[in-house]
């Protein structure tokens, strides 16, 4: 009679476990507290997305434009896609103000021609006197236009309000 039953019970523990494992979603894993160090794609990245920054900061319209595809659009979420041109505009506007900035937790994927580049941005930054300070998800498409790299594509998402005071710093490069 116990043997009719551990069959039964071995497939209904089978099916729980397959149910939990499919279930979950992937645990976010703990940030190591040690300084790595930086691949030469990260460096080189770093770099670009530093020099993007600062051309914002400076509100140096054409060096921007000239770090960007003719095609560059931005995507977030729950918003429409705002072509490159658009863009530009809003953050050279005066009414935008990059106070200060950090780029951390940067990878890059290089494809050859193309690379894919995921950080951390931390900002403070006002908006017609309204308050943009926020850590941001970032993943950039960078395509290769001859010996130089030009930003494709963002796709952006703000995950905080609140910067840490702490890393709201110019990055140096092994972040």
């Amino acid at each position: 009679m116990l043997e009719n039953r551990v069959g039964p019970i071995r497939c209904l523990l089978v099916l729980l476990m397959a149910l939990v494992v499919s279930a979950q979603e992937p645990v976010k894993p703990q940030l190591s507290p040690r300084i790595k160090t930086a691949t030469r794609q990260v460096t080189v990245f770093t770099n670009l997305e530093t020099q993007m920054l600062q051309a914002v900061q400076k509100k140096d319209k054409s060096a921007l434009t000239a770090m960007l595809t003719d095609d560059f659009a931005l995507d977030m979420p729950n918003a429409d896609r705002t072509a490159g041109e658009d863009w530009v505009d809003s953050v050279m506007n005066k009414d935008f103000v990059l106070e200060k900035f950090g780029v951390h937790q940067m990878s890059v994927a290089d494809l050859g021609n193309a690379a894919v580049v995921k950080y951390d941005r931390l900002q403070q930054a006002k908006n017609k006197g309204a308050n943009e300070n926020g850590q941001f998800f970032v993943v950039d498409l960078w395509k290769k236009d001859g010996d130089t790299w030009k930003l494709a594509n963002r796709y952006v998402s703000k995950i905080s309000s609140v910067v840490p005071a702490e890393q709201a710093v110019k990055p140096t490069g092994k972040q």
